[in-house]
């Protein structure tokens, strides 16, 4: 079994909006050990002691730049700054039942991309569910 967790972000805020299982395989773990100065964006799950069950290390779904065609010959394309990001993601998570939140990290954005170490983002209890959610 899986879950498939929906999150509404904007520049400073992420939001879980929608929980739902379904019956389909998770992508495997990555490694569980501790992830000190890395960079970059990954997703955990952990129990009520905050011991990580499940790591997947993926491209940031959070969009703080895009890339757009340009005027240049040379550079056909070129990154610009989203000026308020802001949408949906997904992401497909294992159901174990020892679960007790989702947590996301990130590297701070600039105009490179990722810069400098991630630190959690969003923490989510998965045993409740907030006001707003639908499945």
């Amino acid at each position: 079994m899986a879950t498939r967790l929906t999150f509404s972000y904007t520049a400073d805020e992420v939001r879980l909006v929608g929980r739902r299982s379904l019956e389909m395989r998770t992508p495997p773990s990555d490694d569980l050990g501790p992830m000190p100065e890395s960079t970059g964006f990954w997703v955990e799950l952990q129990d009520s002691s905050g011991r990580v069950l499940y790591r997947r290390i993926t491209e940031s779904p959070i969009r703080f730049s895009v890339e757009v065609r340009s005027d240049d010959p040379e550079r056909p394309l070129e990154r610009r700054a989203v000026e308020e990001p802001r949408g949906t993601f997904t992401l497909l998570v294992p159901d174990l039942p020892a679960a007790g939140s989702i947590v996301l990290f990130a590297s701070r954005q600039g105009r490179e991309g990722a810069r400098g170490p991630a630190v959690e983002v969003a923490r989510f209890d998965l045993r409740g569910e907030p006001e707003g959610f639908r499945r």
